[in-house]
């Protein structure tokens, strides 16, 4: 080291020692300092001690004499042990087993301090070290965090106690070596937790850097005579130093890292990470006498940890390797996003994530278990937060729909235990207000939940404790919470009304059932010993005591002692007197159910006797009932008087009178059930019994009561009497429950399905095949409401199917298919559009089939055999809503336990699948039943069936790709074996290098090709020469279409190119006569199809007005009959005026102003026909020295002057064909006149006819083009206007608009009468500007000879199709839905999309398309060369954006062809190095607007929010008041923006008013927002955000109008 190097160090090591904070802690002077550190002799030392790894003693040996000099001697067991035990007694005052001698402590800190700067030089000086340094969380990685404060904190205690140091010490005073592995935990937790964070995993990076840092310093805490216990021990003193220091957030987790808390069921991601970390950093055994640290494996580690456990019999083993197999799920869930778990990369490996429905079945396990693990990290993450926590609790306190209380109330019961007491206390206060919901289930639910929490409220310290700790953990118990919440039961506020506490009440014996289920048997005795003391009070109120008398018989029986069952019998005995029917009831309920309870007791035949004979029952055959029963249970049916067997149990009277009694709201509902059971009981006996009546009446029990007790006993005695019925009774019931599922109120068709399931299980098969037809069709219906009892009643179907082949022997063949089928509809639940739909399908799945020990492992395996791939590919949606994405963490934890718990028990899960691919290509436009018939057919010929929707069937207009994936889906969730083939992965069956990749997909599978035999025989792929991996090589499964075909020959010929063989299928003629032109007509005229494609893709479909009014095929973009033609001076332009116009008087003054020097001519022509000459205008540059020759007045020439720079052009002569056929002539002359003068850089332009002034017409244009009258009083009528900078406007209205309205006069009245007003609003914004307004029919026109001359081919289409090399992409939004003559046309569906705050926005693809990456891989896969086209060309976002995946795709850009061309665009293309050309060049342009974009639900761009569109409509922004400030527009003034939002906003007005009255007038229904998509391409919404929906029965224009009254009252404000 160099001389002057070690200079500095020693100025930096003074500066330390000498800092006043240092000083002021060690009790030192800065003097005495100074005196210490002699410049000589410590400079002398410095070089040995910095030529590597810092020593302690070595940095000892140079401060030796300092500390000896402040202590005034050294320890006996010398400075080093001294420090380090010094350091210890810092850190763990209670270490009393620690003695020191009482020298000065500042010299140890002068030693520390001193120490400090060299291990500071250190890590300047030497590389990381991932034994001995650590690389902390950097300020920019916790910014966000919620625990940025604690992490803080934290690094302040570690820093101000030294522990740095302490562990540097421990090193070379110990055998042991604490820093390798703590620091070694922290570097592998940081290393891959900064990778999780990089792949956008939540993990808090403060968290779990404080936490690995700190996780053991618990050793240091444990006494010398524990010190054979530390790695049990630690834990504890790890514990109590976080939180001494406040630091209880990151204490949890650091004192948490045993790999036994692994079997925790939910633990966040942080948690996951130290237990990983500490998992694999491991002591490798000693050197020397020194511990050396080694960095493991999951697998190595495993067996070392094994090695080291005390005790390991097969017991402890098998536990280990349970929780063992969640690190290896982890790990495997980290690989899977590209985490280098081999610390070798810091960054993020690039993972090419594997399809899933390209998933083998092991692959797809693998899979389920890393879906599982993410959505539980990130479910943890929102719960561990407390803000986030409180969001969701508020969420569910304010849902209104029962489901979704029920979805939040799973959440919580699923993961509460990870909850923090804060939160369980928030949740507690959230289930006591749920204990009076209007919702039965939910109060049920909510109980059970608050006792479950309660029992599990206290933290439990699972680690081995010191046997002279003491520990505090929370000053609130659970015995607290449950006295809080038993008071608030049993006697709720005075405030509350009665229906509420009765309600409160029910639920107290579910809350005590949940309770004493789940605590420990001491804590159970505690629990009960606070309820007796209600008991000990005989003066309640009779809901009171009712209450606690229904209360009773929940509290276990060996939770009561002598005494205890004394107080019982007490209390029943003081209310055995009271009058009230209902208290009676209840009594002897109870003396009945507590029979074994009661019957213990010496005396309780006595006590009962004394209390039945108080309780009068004369005349009640239900209470006599109840008294036969106790009598019978207690011995003591011989001494109560007053009971008739015959009565009770055979006279029929009795039966009709229970019939009427149940069904008054009077009756008590405990007195119902009591009459339920004898009912029941009177049929089991075998008393003759009207047992279809009895049957019936408890299903409309169960379907109507308004008490949920009495409908879930209805139910359950149901179920018990079905085996008691005869097979049409059953039948007849099942049908009864059935309508109530259909017809029923939602309130009360909920409870049905837990019994109906069940019950359907006693069906004869073909009844039970009946039904589940019946249950198809409740699937089916487009009430989610409906449709979701349904599949609850499946999942309960299946649950106890298992039995169904004992009680009916069938055969098994037809007994799996019955259960396939059943399974098949729940994945249909799971496809269906309907958000509430597919959650309540993935509950069923995860909760009642996966989540429930009802079903054996091998039962669940059978199941995920059958559902586990198809699910997987079914639930790959991102961002979901926060309901949905709770609901599916749950499902995915259960599926993911039972894969575990398979797994460990029986090994790999594994099943079996096709060994053959059939690969099927389509448009599927939409999917028809014929289409599933082919699929099924090939399936069921042992094929696994990919369907894949094509991309390349460019000429068909087809509805978005994820709207048609979206009907498939639904069509064929159901089916086994048929998937959705990748709509990433492009195959064109023309490209052979997509064929090779196809069969490179299923590398040990033979892949077949399915096609229709027209297709063979017409497909220009099949007529190339065959070549490696060409079409021709593949087997082929062609399906017969006898339409249009001239026999077999023809088949046999086409067949010939096909070298892989051929498998021929012939459809059923009523399948075969299915089409896409069949089901279009069908669905223009609103009939019924579904016997053409599914039901539920019908209600798809007509839900979102798909397919109505639109073409199958893409219009061909025909070339108009108008032309435009730009002359120079000279004999054609002259020649064309002569000939164009038959009066000399009218041509006269057009060939006087083209003969003057400089003149050109733009003429518009007519090929309709015989060609015309249409109109023709005459104009010519002008320099400024020539302003008063012309003008011949100085006030013109002045003005001109002012106000130019640059070249002039001057318009002298003008003419329109009177009536002409062309529309807006003058418009058009203009335009093409003054772009023709922007290409050649004009900047200033002046209309002035020599003869006969400005016409009308011509001054309305020229006007509504920013031109100004010229007042200077000259002879010469003119209008000036600048062009230096013009403003563009696209008029395309008329191509957003679907027939026939692109063609109704009034409509296009309307267009022509708003663009009008869009002109002059456009004027205001820079008066004196130039507004040039193009046309979209012409810029179509000439686009097309621009693309067909750079395409090589004619601009007519040819009666023999010949393609031009290359092919055409529209890339923006022109050319949608059309077709460039002879070119193969494929349009690149893009769209810009802003965020919501309007800022910024981002160039996507257009909603329901392929991401852009995919579309150009497809535009790839056609191997031509691109020629791209758009309406304009200027900042270049999209190209921007789309350039970057041209380059990553090599695909070939021939050039570019845009309508409009800046010169700004310009410099972009040459920036890309890409040829550009264009129809209208303009160097210059100020801003560009399109009209469609400023009408509000006719255009605009689309911004991005989480929420589901509205229907069918687009959440979009234009850029006009009120919406939005429209920040585009810079330098106009304030009132020409308000006037130009007000007349966008009346144009839209006006323009939706018209088309809502003209479909009125030809469909005769509204035109509403549901179904503006019949008359508007790609229809819009104003972004309102994600709190307001928009009414889809009211019409748009009512929301125009609304928009209007919100911009007038902005009126001053903006003005």
């Amino acid at each position: 080291m160099q001389k002057k190097q070690i200079h500095v160090f020693y100025k930096t090591l003074l500066v330390a020692l000498t800092e006043k904070s240092f000083l002021r802690k060690a009790g030192l002077k800065k003097k005495t300092v100074l005196s210490l550190l002699q410049r000589e002799r410590w400079l002398d030392g410095l070089e040995d001690i910095l030529r590597g790894e810092v020593s302690c003693a070595a940095v000892l040996e140079l401060c030796a004499e300092a500390m000896e000099t402040l202590a005034g001697k050294t320890p006996q067991e010398g400075w080093l042990a001294y420090t380090y035990r010094f350091l210890i007694r810092e850190i763990y005052p209670a270490r009393k087993d620690i003695s020191l001698e009482p020298l000065p402590r500042g010299a140890v800190f002068f030693y520390l301090a001193a120490l400090r700067v060299f291990m500071e030089q250190e890590r300047e000086r030497l590389p990381f070290s991932r034994t001995r340094d650590f690389a902390f969380a950097e300020e920019r990685e916790v910014a966000e965090s919620p625990y940025r404060e604690e992490y803080g904190r934290f690094l302040e205690c570690f820093r101000g106690q030294w522990i740095y140091e302490l562990m540097r010490l421990g090193r070379e005073v110990m055998p042991f070596d604490t820093l390798a592995h703590v620091a070694g935990v922290h570097h592998v937790a940081m290393h891959v937790g900064r990778q999780l964070a990089e792949a956008g995993v939540p993990v808090d990076l403060g968290l779990i850097s404080g936490a690995a840092a700190g996780h053991d310093i618990g050793k240091y805490g444990c006494r010398d005579s524990e010190v054979r216990r530390i790695p049990y021990l630690h834990y504890y003193y790890t514990d109590i130093w976080f939180r001494g220091h406040s630091l209880e957030d990151i204490g949890h987790i650091a004192a948490n890292h045993s790999t036994w808390d692994l079997e925790l069921e939910n633990l966040t991601v942080e948690s996951l990470l130290l237990i990983y970390a500490d998992f694999r950093v491991k002591s490798k055994g000693y050197e020397n006498g020194r511990e050396i640290m080694g960095f493991y494996t999951l697998e190595d580690s495993f067996r070392v940890i094994l090695d080291k456990l005390d005790n390991v019999d097969a017991a402890k083993e098998e536990r280990y390797r349970h929780v063992y197999s969640r690190l290896e799920d982890f790990e495997e869930y980290m690989c899977a996003l590209g985490v280098n778990v081999e610390l070798t990369e810091e960054g993020l490996a690039a993972v090419r994530q594997k399809e899933r429905a390209l998933l083998t079945a092991e692959e797809t396990v693998e899979a389920f278990k890393r879906t599982a693990v993410d959505h539980n990290i990130r479910l943890m993450h929102k719960l561990s937060r407390e803000t986030s926590f409180g969001d969701i609790l508020e969420a569910a306190r304010s849902t209104r729909d029962w489901k979704n209380s029920r979805a939040y109330l799973n959440i919580f019961s699923e993961y509460f235990t990870y909850m923090t007491q804060k939160q369980k206390q928030m949740a507690l206060g959230f289930l006591y207000e749920l204990m009076f919901h209007r919702e039965g289930d939910i109060r049920r639910q909510a109980a059970d939940l608050l006792g479950n929490i309660i029992a599990r409220y206290d933290v439990e310290y699972g680690k081995e404790l010191p046997t002279d700790a003491d520990i505090v953990l929370d000053e609130v118990k659970s015995h607290d919470m449950w006295e809080r919440y038993l008071r608030q039961i049993v006697e709720p506020d005075h405030k509350m009304i009665d229906r509420h506490k009765r309600w409160l009440g029910y639920g107290l014996k579910r809350v005590v059932t949940a309770l004493a289920q789940n605590s420990k048997q001491e804590q159970g005795a505690a629990y009960i010993a606070l309820l007796l003391e209600y008991y000990k009070k005989t003066d309640w109120e009779e809901d009171t005591a009712f209450v606690l008398l229904d209360t009773m018989s929940s509290v276990p029986a060996e939770l009561l002692g002598e005494g205890e069952r004394a107080v019982f019998l007490d209390f029943l005995e003081a209310y055995s007197v009271r009058v009230s029917l209902e208290l009676r009831a209840a009594a002897l309920l109870a003396l009945k159910d507590m029979a074994e309870t009661f019957s213990g007791m010496e005396d309780a035949g006595e006590r009962v006797f004394r209390i039945v004979e108080k309780i009068s029952a004369r005349g009640n055959v239900s209470l006599q009932f109840l008294l036969y029963l106790i009598g019978e249970a207690y011995g003591i049916l011989h001494r109560i008087s007053g009971l008739s067997f015959h009565r009770i149990f055979e006279d029929g009277r009795v039966v009709s009178d229970i019939f009427l009694e149940n069904l008054k709201s009077a009756t008590p509902w405990k007195i119902k059930i009591i009459n339920m059971e004898l009912l029941y009981e009177r049929v089991r006996r075998g008393v003759a019994m009207p047992k279809l009546h009895v049957a019936t009446h408890l299903s409309n029990l169960l379907k109507t009561s308004d008490q949920v007790s009495v409908r879930h006993y209805a139910g359950e005695t149901l179920v018990r009497l079905a085996p008691l019925l005869s097979w049409d009774q059953r039948n007849e019931v099942a049908i009864e429950l059935t309508k109530g599922l259909e017809i029923g109120e939602f309130e009360f068709s909920k409870y049905i399905p837990q019994y109906l399931g069940e019950y359907a299980m006693y069906l004869h098969p073909k009844e039970l095949d009946e039904f589940l037809i019946d249950l198809r069709r409740l699937l089916i219906s487009t009430n989610d409401r409906i449709a979701s009892v349904a599949l609850d009643t499946l999942g309960v179907m299946l649950r106890h199917y298992g039995g169904y082949l004992r009680r009916f022997p069938e055969y098994i063949a037809i007994n799996r298919a019955r259960w396939k089928k059943m399974l098949g509809m729940l994945l249909s639940g799971v496809a269906s559009y309907q958000e509430n739909v597919s959650r309540e399908a993935f509950y069923v799945i995860g909760h009642e089939l996966f989540g429930m020990d009802t079903l054996s492992l091998q039962e669940k395996k059978d199941i995920f055999a059958f559902l586990g791939k198809k699910l997987l590919s079914l639930c790959g949606r991102d961002n979901p809503p926060e309901l949905t994405f709770f609901n599916d963490t749950m499902a995915w934890n259960h599926i993911y336990r039972f894969i575990s718990d398979y797994q460990f028990r029986y090994g790999a899960l594994r099943f079996q699948e096709p060994g053959r691919v059939a690969f099927f290509p389509g448009t599927f436009d939409p999917f028809s039943l014929g289409h599933k018939e082919i699929a099924r057919e090939i399936r069921d010929m042992g094929f696994m069936v990919y369907l894949a929707l094509d991309e390349f069937s460019w000429s068909k207009k087809t509805q978005p790709h994820m709207v048609r994936r979206k009907i498939l889906n639904i069509s064929v969730a159901n089916e086994e074996n048929i998937y959705l083939f990748p709509e990433n992965i492009p195959v064109n069956i023309a490209n052979p290098a997509d064929l090779e990749q196809l069969r490179g997909l299923f590398p040990e599978k033979e892949v077949y090709m399915v096609a229709g035999s027209d297709v063979v025989q017409n497909a220009s792929s099949y007529r190339k020469e065959p070549e490696e991996h060409s079409i021709h090589t593949f087997p082929h499964i062609l399906f017969r279409r006898e339409s249009g075909q001239s026999g077999a020959e023809r088949h046999d010929n086409a067949y010939a190119a096909i070298q892989g063989g051929v498998v021929e299928l012939k459809l059923p003629t009523h399948f075969e006569d299915i089409s896409s032109t069949r089901i279009r007509e069908n669905i223009d005229n609103n009939r019924d199809i579904s016997n053409l494609i599914d039901p539920v893709a019908q209600n798809y479909i007509y839900e979102n007005s798909l397919y109505l009014r639109e073409p199958q095929y893409k219009q061909l973009l025909k070339t108009e009959a108008v032309e435009i033609v730009h002359f120079a001076a000279g004999w054609e332009g002259e020649e064309q005026l002569r000939r164009g116009l038959s009066s000399t008087e009218t041509a006269a003054p057009l060939l006087e102003a083209f003969a003057e020097e400089n003149a050109r001519m733009t003429v518009v022509l007519n090929h309709e026909g015989e060609t015309r000459l249409e109109g023709a205008i005459i104009w010519r540059t002008l320099a400024t020295t020539e302003l008063y020759r012309e003008f011949g007045d100085m006030g013109t020439a002045s003005y001109i002057r002012e106000h130019t720079s640059g070249k002039i052009v001057l318009a002298t002569a003008c003419y329109s064909r009177e009536h002409s056929r062309i529309d807006e002539l003058e418009q058009i002359l203009l335009t093409e006149a003054l772009a023709k003068a922007l290409s050649d850089d004009a900047t200033y332009a002046i209309f002035s006819p020599k003869k006969g002034g400005v016409r009308k017409k011509y001054a309305e244009v020229l006007e509504r083009q920013g031109f100004l009258p010229l007042e200077t009083g000259g002879a010469r009528e003119c209008f000036v206007v600048d062009m230096k900078n013009p403003v563009t406007l696209y008029h395309n209205v008329q191509t957003v608009l679907k027939e026939p309205f692109n063609g109704n006069e009034r409509v296009l009245r309307t267009l022509k009468e708003a663009h009008y007003r869009f002109q002059t609003a456009l004027t205001k914004l820079y008066p004196g500007e130039l507004v040039i307004s193009f046309d979209a029919g012409i810029m179509h026109n000439r686009l097309i000879d621009l693309i067909t001359k750079a395409n090589g081919v004619p601009r007519e289409s040819l009666p023999v199709r010949q393609l031009g090399e290359s092919m055409c992409v529209p890339f923006g939004k022109i050319l949608k839905g059309i077709v460039i003559p002879n070119t193969v046309t494929k349009v690149l569906h893009t769209e810009k999309a802003f965020r919501p705050d309007i800022r910024s926005f981002r160039i996507t693809e257009f909603p329901q398309y392929l991401p852009l990456a995919s579309q150009v891989k497809m535009i790839k896969s056609f191997r031509r060369p691109v020629i791209l086209a758009d309406d304009l060309l200027h900042k270049g976002y999209r190209m921007k954006e789309l350039n970057r995946l041209f380059q990553a795709e090599d695909v070939e850009i021939d050039r570019i062809i845009v309508g409009i061309l800046s010169g700004r665009g310009q410099d972009l293309m040459d920036i890309q190095g890409r040829k550009a050309e264009s129809v209208y060049f303009i160097p210059s342009l100020r801003t560009w607007f399109v009209e469609t974009s400023m009408y509000p639900f006719l255009g605009g761009d689309s911004v991005e929010q989480e929420t589901e569109e509205d229907g069918n409509l687009i959440p979009s922004i234009n850029l006009i008041l009120p919406y939005v400030m429209p920040g585009f527009i810079r330098g106009a003034s304030k009132e020409a923006v308000y006037d130009l939002s007000m007349v966008c906003l009346q144009n839209a007005r006006d323009i939706l008013q018209v088309l809502e009255e003209e479909y009125q007038r030809a469909f005769e229904r509204s035109l509403t927002l549901g179904r503006l998509n019949e008359v508007v391409i790609s229809p819009r919404r104003p972004d309102v955000g994600s709190c307001i929906r928009y009414d889809q029965h009211l019409a748009a224009s009512v929301y125009v109008s609304n928009d209007i009254e919100r911009l007038v009252r902005l009126e001053n404000l903006v003005k």
